[in-house]
């Protein structure tokens, strides 16, 4: 139930960086980012349905429903206190993909 939690917290986390209030505030504008964030909170929140630690039945259901509805307590708690400190892993993450991708102005020189 713990790796539930935790997976379904991180999904959360995603989902809420991608909402207008709070991406305004992060300075993510890109479309495309807002899409990446979007699927990865989705594929999250699927991993946590997938591996809530029971057989596939209504068991499975309830677990993920139970730790999921936690998860977004969680979130909306902190979110409500301090949503710059818990969405910020989500800004790092973002700035090192940036970092590590070479701009489309490096491409050009380095092929001209």
């Amino acid at each position: 139930m713990l790796e539930t939690i935790i997976v379904a917290l991180a999904g959360w986390m995603l989902l809420a960086a991608s909402a207008f209030r709070y991406r305004r505030d992060l300075g993510i504008t890109a479309p495309g980012t807002i899409r990446l964030l979007r699927i990865a909170a989705a594929a999250a929140l699927t991993l946590a349905f997938l591996r809530c630690g029971a057989p596939v039945s209504g068991e499975r259901v309830v677990r993920f429903l139970g730790g999921g509805s936690i998860a977004a307590v969680i979130m909306v708690g902190t979110l409500s206190v301090a949503p710059m400190f818990i969405l910020r892993p989500v800004v790092l993450i973002l700035g090192m993909a940036r970092a590590l991708r070479p701009s489309k102005d490096e491409h050009r020189t380095a092929s001209a």
